[in-house]
C-alpha cells in the first residue's frame, strides 16, 4: 500500500454493494414498510367479508358471490410494492404465472380479466361507485376516504 492511498477489497466491495442494495429496497418502499395492504370495498357492498380462498379465485378471475351477488376485482397497481404484495399474498403466485392464468381464462370460457387502475384516486372513486367491486390498497390511502371501507388485512395469515 502506498502512503496516503486506501486499498478496498472486493469483500468490502461486495458488503457495501449488499448494504446499498437494502437500503434502496426499503427506501423505495415507505409505505409498504409501515403501511399495510387491505382488502377494501365500498360502505354499500353487500359483502363484509372474504376469506383468503375467496380473495383469491375472485382475483383469478372466478365467480365469488356474496349474499347473491356476483363480486368483481379492481386490480390496483398504483405502486411496485403492492403489485409485489399482490402476486405474492393475493394470487399466490408470480406475474407471468398469473397473467397466464388470466389470459387462459379470457380464451377459454370468455372471462374479461379485471380492470387495472394505476392512480389510487381513480381506483377509490371506482370503487366507491360500484358496491360489487372488490379491490385492495395501502390503509393509509384509504383512511380518509369516507366512501371505502376495509374488509381484510391482506398478507397476513
Amino acid at each position: 500500500m502506498e502512503c496516503g492511498t486506501a486499498v478496498i477489497g472486493k469483500r468490502s466491495i461486495r458488503r457495501f454493494a449488499a448494504l446499498v442494495g437494502v437500503l434502496l429496497l426499503y427506501g423505495a418502499r415507505p409505505a409498504a414498510a409501515a403501511d399495510h395492504l387491505v382488502l377494501i370495498a365500498s360502505v354499500n357492498a353487500p359483502v363484509s367479508s372474504l376469506n383468503s380462498l375467496e380473495i383469491q379465485k375472485l382475483f383469478l378471475g372466478l365467480t365469488v358471490v356474496t349474499n347473491g351477488i356476483d363480486l368483481h376485482p379492481l386490480r390496483n397497481e398504483s405502486d411496485e410494492a403492492m403489485r409485489q404484495l399482490f402476486y405474492q399474498d393475493v394470487v399466490s403466485m408470480s406475474e407471468p404465472v398469473y397473467e397466464r392464468r388470466l389470459l387462459a381464462l379470457t380464451l377459454q370460457q370468455g372471462r374479461t380479466a379485471p380492470p387495472v387502475y394505476r392512480d389510487t384516486r381513480a381506483l377509490l372513486n371506482a370503487l366507491a361507485a360500484d358496491p360489487h367491486a372488490v379491490s385492495y390498497a395501502w390503509a393509509s390511502d384509504i383512511a380518509r376516504d369516507g366512501r371505502v371501507r376495509i374488509l381484510k388485512l391482506l398478507g397476513r395469515e
